[in-house]
């Protein structure tokens, strides 16, 4: 009898709840704790060598594209990630041409309306050139076009583009390829076709290395030629530029200076134009979308291949409006992160209350909207 009780009494307690007995827990055991995977043995392991090169590689990459932002570089303007327009005032003066007042518009419109992929792009035949303020070369300010972004991944861009003039239209492809070479090197390349009624179809291909060597300086080597049928054989064109950044004297504006030796020629006739070196000195005055450059040059050219070659002076006076978004939001931006923070740190105007502390009046159901003066 007391054996039947006792086996009854066992048993009760688990069918009054629905459920089986727990198991014994050892007692050493921790509730909510489970042991940690091993690492996988096959599994690469990164050291700090591998650390430091990503480091030095993004910094090499970094001081690049700042480069190309700050100085406006026509490749840089053609992938920027919104629409980005620059005007330039511009007024040289040369020891053999004179003076000469410039106004020129570059830059490109994003159409996000029709297609994420499709740009308006002025003066589109700047895209792939070397700086023309540093070449010495006249520069055609007349056209503008479309590029349509085919595809981009990681390293390399396809785009279509059709170049508009008052005359005639020019389709064309280009082609841009980049990475990195070493730790402090990066490269670029880019090719591109067009095709024209007058000229055929010349192509443009362009090599960029850059070589960092402290965290403001970045020497840049960059290579350009052009080839076709109406061409003078291969257009070319190198330069070597030193590209440091630095602040002014009140250190409130950022001052880009660009130390550079440029050299452009053609091979049919084979001969060398003009031997040119100069210095860039650019700044923001005023605002940030006002910059100020002054750019003096020496000059060692001839036009032709039977003329004298001639010693030149050139000095280049520029004003430039950077008509980007990011610019003229900045400000906004900033003052409205510093008044979120402000709000986050400041104290609540009354005590957070349980819901149970809140009193019994009507609250709205949790889908519902706010309407009149609950707005």
């Amino acid at each position: 009898m007391k054996t039947w009780l006792l086996a009854l009494m066992l048993a009760v307690p688990p069918l009054a709840y629905g459920q089986p007995p727990e198991k014994a827990r050892p007692d050493d055991s921790i509730e909510g704790w489970e042991p940690a995977v091993p690492a996988d043995p096959n599994e690469a392991t990164v050291g700090w060598m591998d650390s430091s090169h990503s480091y030095a590689t993004e910094k090499a990459q970094d001081l690049a594209e700042w480069v190309d932002a700050y100085f406006g570089t026509p490749n840089y303007e053609l992938e920027a990630p919104e629409s980005q327009l620059r005007l330039d005032l511009t007024t040289d003066w040369d020891q053999q041409d004179g003076n000469n007042n410039n106004i020129r518009l570059r830059g490109k419109i994003q159409l996000p309306r029709v297609s994420k992929r499709l740009n308006v792009v002025f003066n589109e035949e700047s895209g792939d050139e070397l700086d023309p303020r540093t070449s010495g070369e006249p520069v055609r300010d007349d056209s503008f076009g479309l590029l349509y972004r085919v595809s981009e991944g990681e390293h390399s861009r396809f785009d279509l583009t059709m170049g508009i003039s008052w005359n005639h239209l020019r389709p064309g492809a280009r082609y841009r390829y980049q990475g990195a070479l070493g730790e402090a090197n990066t490269y670029r390349f880019t090719q591109r076709l067009l095709y024209a009624d007058s000229e055929g179809v010349p192509a443009t291909s362009q090599i960029e290395l850059n070589r960092l060597l402290d965290q403001n300086t970045i020497l840049r080597l960059n290579n350009r030629a052009v080839y076709g049928e109406e061409t003078a054989g291969t257009e070319w064109i190198s330069r070597l530029s030193l590209f440091q950044r630095t602040h002014t004297v009140n250190r409130n504006h950022v001052m880009g200076i660009s130390y550079f030796g440029a050299v452009n020629g053609v091979t049919d006739p084979d001969y060398v134009k003009n031997y040119r070196l100069g210095v860039l000195l650019r700044r923001q005055v005023y605002r940030k979308y006002l910059f100020l450059e002054l750019e003096p040059a020496y000059n060692y050219r001839k036009q032709d291949p039977e003329d004298k070659r001639q010693f030149a002076w050139s000095v280049a006076l520029r004003l430039q409006i950077a008509l980007e978004r990011d610019l003229a939001r900045k400000r906004d931006r900033k003052r409205r992160q510093q008044r979120e923070v402000e709000e986050l740190e400041a104290p609540p105007d009354r005590p957070l209350l349980a819901p149970e502390e809140m009193g019994s009046g009507p609250r709205p159901p949790p889908d519902s909207i706010p309407e009149g003066d609950d707005l």
